[in-house]
């Protein structure tokens, strides 16, 4: 397995202890009635309290994506037979199996990652949104941010299809 792919999981760890850090370091600079849901013309039109703000984008950014990883771990529990992939015939076949397991593990950490980012994302651009009166978001920015998203979770599919590739995997 490349060495990049195996990273995934360290630098997944290192986004939620980022996404941590930043939440623990910034949360009290948050007013206790939190903007925490935007308009298109990024006006404030839902609020949370701060602790339930700061629980559901720990979720969205930590909890969310750590289920993920448990649900693929346990789909691949017995083989790659439950797994709906690129080149399914090849993989399926008992020889190319547990590789089809390990790439796979390997490379949702990866998705785990995107996912926590744009969670360390959102809550910067909500801590700035929320220090105006009244509280606005940089709807550019952010939107900015969701575009990159799609586009990063587009090349990820890509790449989960090359890294799938039989061909690829040939010296």
């Amino acid at each position: 397995m490349n060495r990049w792919l195996a990273r995934g999981h360290s630098v997944f760890w290192a986004l939620v202890a980022s996404l941590v850090l930043l939440m623990v370091s910034t949360l009290g600079r948050l007013p206790l009635t939190v903007a925490s849901h935007f308009g298109g013309s990024g006006a404030a039109n839902g609020w949370s309290s701060r602790q339930a703000y700061a629980a559901l984008l720990l979720s969205i950014g930590i909890l969310l994506p750590l289920g993920i990883i448990g649900l693929v771990h346990g789909l691949t529990r017995r083989g790659p037979e439950l797994l709906n992939i690129p080149f399914k015939d090849y993989w399926r076949q008992a020889e190319h199996g547990a590789e089809a397991v390990r790439l796979v593990r390997a490379y949702t950490w990866w998705l785990a990652c995107i996912m926590t980012a744009v969670a360390l994302a959102t809550h910067w651009f909500i801590l700035k949104a929320n220090t105006l009166q009244p509280p606005r978001l940089a709807t550019t920015g952010f939107g900015v941010v969701y575009i990159g998203m799609l586009v990063v979770i587009a090349l990820w599919i890509g790449g989960l299809y090359h890294i799938l590739r039989p061909s690829s995997l040939q010296p």
